[in-house]
């Protein structure tokens, strides 16, 4: 009787730590992801490239994440003896998850290949890639995904002991959920950037072989054609000039790359273990770890690294790009200027207050 009492204790105490640990991310997720977004969007050099705009579709799903899915998570895990809210809090969560997860996969597959047609059609690119062309990809991705999502509140799995939720996913739409949605996305990802790395690799190779043959040929001049030699060279150049990849698509090109890694490792335990916990959960897992508190346990931190992902990934974009860098320590010194300029205003009609009463004072004012 007194394990069962301790055993109950730790659980609670366990309960609000995490609470606790969900609110700071919370609050951190929603003031970073608000912060990146109010910069981006209010610099128009910044906002007027296509590519930027991915970028904050994936801003706007960690934003969602932060101040919907992680709060909800939260309040999750106190109990509320009550039905209903019960069936509230646990719908709502499955679905905000499941709706916030499956958009950050086509956020980063979208990034990928906009950063594969940047690097593979250079010339073409402006033509192909325009910011209205963005807006109705991502206008389409956020009605496909919802769509799907919406699902299992219409066709649910045979309901379970103790789950009040009206979102329960069948087998069927997990199966084809995890694989046309996440494990293909996954596969698609990686042939983007092999073929980005792959193709700039070839440029360089390329234009290595270019200087080796404008240097030969320039051997074989006599000092009387060396003007001739300078015309051919110039054309070597730009030719060679015109193969290389910008330096700014090779910026993005790594910030995607990091927002991809950071992906990969914050969700794909959680990928794994949701597998393994819907379709071994007798095999894969002891008797005594089902409805235990180490499940407890590892589901919390599962989770929270996948959290983690809506604070990493946009500290990586904001802290690699100058740009983002720039706009914000300018805005830092206006704010900081403003509050001078305030107290200094405040200390000066402060100072013509005092001055008024002493001159009252002297001519027997009130």
């Amino acid at each position: 009787m007194n394990v069962t009492i301790q055993t109950l204790t730790s659980v609670e105490q366990f309960s609000y730590i995490s609470i606790a640990i969900l609110c700071v991310l919370s609050l951190g997720v929603v003031t970073v992801n608000f912060i990146c977004l109010v910069i981006v969007k209010t610099s128009k050099k910044m906002s007027n490239r296509p590519s930027i705009h991915f970028i904050i579709n994936l801003l706007v799903v960690d934003l969602l994440q932060g101040l919907f899915v992680i709060p909800i998570y939260a309040i999750r895990k106190l109990n509320t003896q009550s039905g209903f809210w019960d069936s509230v809090i646990c719908s709502s969560f499955r679905f905000l998850y499941m709706l916030t997860y499956y958009m950050s996969i086509f956020c980063v597959l979208l990034i990928a290949l906009d950063r594969y047609i940047a690097t593979t059609f250079v010339f073409k690119y402006k033509t192909l890639i325009k910011i209205k062309t963005v807006r109705i990809i991502i206008s389409v991705t956020w009605i496909y995904v919802t769509v799907l999502c919406l699902i299992p509140f219409f066709k649910t799995s045979t309901q379970s002991e103790n789950d009040f939720c009206l979102y329960r996913q069948t087998d069927a739409w997990t199966i084809t959920m995890l694989f046309l949605h996440c494990f293909v996305p996954y596969l698609l990802i990686l042939f983007f950037y092999k073929s980005i790395f792959k193709h700039i690799r070839d440029i360089e190779n390329e234009s290595g072989r270019t200087d080796d043959t404008s240097l030969t040929d320039g051997a074989t001049f006599s000092q009387h054609n060396v003007s001739t030699f300078n015309g051919i060279n110039a054309i070597y150049l730009s030719i060679r000039n015109k193969k290389k990849i910008p330096e700014n698509t090779r910026n993005i090109l790594k910030i995607s790359v990091f927002i991809s890694i950071c992906y990969a490792i914050c969700w794909t335990p959680s990928v794994i273990y949701y597998v393994l916990s819907t379709f071994c959960p007798e095999k894969c897992f002891s008797k005594t770890y089902m409805n235990s508190v180490n499940q407890t346990y590892l589901e919390f931190v599962i989770k929270y690294l996948g959290f983690l992902n809506s604070l990493a990934a946009p500290m990586i974009y904001c802290f690699t790009v100058k740009e983002f860098r720039f706009q914000l320590c300018s805005r830092q010194k206006k704010v900081i200027c403003n509050s001078l300029k305030d107290q200094s205003f405040t200390n000066v009609k402060n100072y013509d207050k005092v001055q008024l009463r002493t001159i009252n004072k002297l001519k027997g004012l009130p």
